[in-house]
């Protein structure tokens, strides 16, 4: 399997607010996103595809010591 590597530089509060969304999506919310012509096999295989790139998205926001709280509450990472 090859992988693709990133480098993204975001604004503290942005990456916040990128975390929380990492953190709360749910399947249905990625399903909506996807074409309801595919077949739902394929559809739920993309939905899951999607749920694995946020949690990695999570866990690399997680490992640069990004916090969701109290950005949800204040507005300020």
């Amino acid at each position: 399997m090859s992988t693709v590597t990133i480098t993204v530089n975001l604004d503290p509060g942005v990456a916040a607010g990128l975390k929380r969304f990492a953190e709360k999506v749910s399947f249905e919310q990625a399903s909506a996103v996807l074409y309801p012509h595919v077949d739902a096999d394929t559809r739920g295989n993309q939905a899951h595809a999607i749920l694995i790139g946020l949690a990695k998205l999570d866990e690399a926001l997680a490992d640069a010591k990004v916090r969701s709280w109290p950005w949800i509450d204040t507005g300020r990472p």
